[in-house]
């Protein structure tokens, strides 16, 4: 058992109160008490050093996992990449695919229906152009107004899917940049809605009721199948100018 002791002139004394007493200066351990102790520390030690050693190895493992992830990650990056260009390519080539396709169905349509420069033609000619009365609401009554109303035949056959050659139609004859076809025909601008939403913009810029503006509230299309071709049906506010000749129906 320890024992707990003061220093003196002529060796160790025992102090009676302890630990605790504040004389004690040294502790006098059993060879049993001392081996155990040097055994504790020395086990202590061990485990720091093996916490130590395990830390490390934690950070290595942690570090060769955040390496192996950014390798993952920088690898599936260049696959993406490489797919999307992959993509790209092959959407360019379909995209040139279907351009040579609908050069040569309009220059076919062209050729069948006797329109002139038919690899320079649009393919877009006028039908007919009619007035025709709509009604609309003005301070909750129905009123009429004389509109007309043109039919244009695109050079897109019936064959075509509905969506698609309404998409064709729209993106050709109103494209967001450059000249519209309408234009040829003295239709100078549209209004997004109907006739209500016209007077609406008129009240706003008075110009406007002195411009051909269609109404794309009331545009439409249809199936002509005795020509066999997609027309689209326009209203527009005004009669058209003189059409040009090379949009009118041979």
């Amino acid at each position: 058992m320890s024992e707990f002791v003061k220093k003196t002139m002529i060796g160790y004394k025992e102090v009676p109160g302890g630990q605790s007493d504040p004389e004690c200066t040294h502790v006098i351990l059993s060879l049993k008490e001392y081996n155990d102790l040097l055994r504790e520390i020395s086990q202590a030690k061990q485990e720091a050093r093996n916490e130590r050693s395990k830390a490390d190895d934690d950070k290595k493992e942690n570090e060769r996992k955040l390496k192996l992830m950014a390798q993952e990650h920088e690898q599936t990056i260049e696959e993406w990449r490489t797919a999307l260009e992959a993509e790209r390519a092959e959407s360019a080539s379909q995209k040139d695919l279907n351009e040579n396709l609908l050069r040569v169905a309009r220059e076919r349509a062209n050729a069948d229906r006797k329109l002139k420069r038919k690899k320079e033609h649009t393919g877009y000619v006028v039908v007919v152009s009619s007035e025709k009365i709509y009604r609309y609401k003005s301070r909750q009554r129905l009123e009429s107004v004389k509109l007309w109303e043109t039919v244009i035949q695109s050079p897109y056959s019936i064959e075509f899917p509905a969506e698609q050659a309404k998409k064709l139609i729209l993106e050709e004859f109103f494209p967001e940049t450059g000249e519209w076809e309408a234009a040829r025909l003295g239709i100078e601008r549209w209004v997004a809605g109907d006739y209500e939403d016209f007077l609406s913009a008129a009240d706003k810029d008075e110009e406007i009721m002195q411009q051909n503006t269609a109404l794309t509230e009331y545009r439409s299309f249809r199936a002509n199948y005795r020509a066999g071709y997609w027309e689209m049906i326009l209203v527009h506010t005004r009669p058209l100018e003189v059409v040009p000749k090379d949009m009118r129906e041979n």
